[in-house]
């Protein structure tokens, strides 16, 4: 693991943070069942890139070949 760049441990450590913060993001974004709000559902967009800009960056790549 220490063979890692530098984006991989940004993307790990902002999947960390989402791990951490997910819950009141999702009671945020739940939908109560007596309407629709389409204010809400404006909130999962930058939710949804959030995680998938994570997500690349941590599987992005591999260990530099500077380092011996």
């Amino acid at each position: 693991m220490m063979g890692m760049r530098w984006t991989n441990w940004l993307g790990f450590a902002m999947l960390a943070i989402f791990i951490v913060i997910h819950e009141p993001i999702w009671l945020f974004l739940g939908f109560d069942t007596t309407g629709f709000n389409s204010t809400k559902i404006l909130w999962v967009i930058p939710v949804a890139a959030y995680v998938i800009v994570a997500a690349v960056l941590l599987i992005r790549g591999g260990p530099d070949d500077d380092q011996p």
